[in-house]
């Protein structure tokens, strides 16, 4: 079975391609990207581990991919509190309301 791994938009996107449950290939976006802590796809990655590894997109058998909605939850958290986003761009209006508001 070939599985290829991905850590995706966070710092230090990377991919690798585990074959029979043996890392045969792995790198880190930065090393194409030339950007450290590159946080984005890490499509040159991709591309070098399936060369690396002598597999096609269609060999592929499963696509694993690293999440963790808590990394940094403080410091998210410490952010939108400094920012203070403005609630009603994410509130629906209320329809009565707006039209009291405009005299209506």
């Amino acid at each position: 079975m070939i599985i290829v791994g991905l850590n995706a938009y966070h710092g230090d996107s990377s991919a690798c391609v585990v074959i029979d449950g043996k890392i045969v290939a792995a790198a880190e976006e930065e090393r194409f990207r030339r950007v450290k802590h590159w946080a984005g796809f890490p499509a040159e990655a991709i591309r070098y581990c399936l060369l690396e590894a002598g597999v096609g997109l269609g060999d592929i058998g499963h696509v694993a991919i690293n999440q963790d909605s808590k990394a940094n939850l403080w410091k998210k958290v410490g952010y939108l509190l400094s920012r203070r986003p403005d609630l009603s761009l994410v509130m629906k209006p209320d329809p009565q309301q707006a039209r009291a508001d405009a005299g209506g």
